[in-house]
């Protein structure tokens, strides 16, 4: 059961190719795509919890971050045949959500 804190922030994924669905028909299917991690405050709380996450994790420059009005965006690139890492990065940022939710 979800209590009310996990409600508070939102967590959404999109796959963001280099160029059309067409481009990666014809150029091939092994291109490697963006893996784009949004997450969403709710609340004046969440988000200011979001976007200090955000500041921290910029400084490691381990990852390309980019900080919203309303949250966070976390990009990772991977190989678009490549499952297990995607597997593992959507395992790692709903882990990363939970953690947060536990910091608010």
């Amino acid at each position: 059961m979800k209590s009310k804190k996990d409600n508070r922030i939102e967590l959404r994924f999109a796959l963001i190719g280099p160029g059309t669905m067409w481009n990666l028909l014809y150029e091939g299917m092994d291109q490697s795509v963006n893996l784009r991690s949004i997450f969403k405050g709710k609340d004046e709380e969440s988000i200011l919890a979001l976007i200090k996450f955000g500041e921290i994790l910029k400084k490691k420059n381990d990852y390309d971050i980019t900080i919203k009005d309303d949250g966070i965006e976390i990009n990772n690139i991977i190989g678009i045949n490549d499952f297990e890492n995607g597997e593992k990065w959507t395992n790692l940022m709903n882990k990363l959500k939970d953690e947060i939710i536990k910091m608010i």
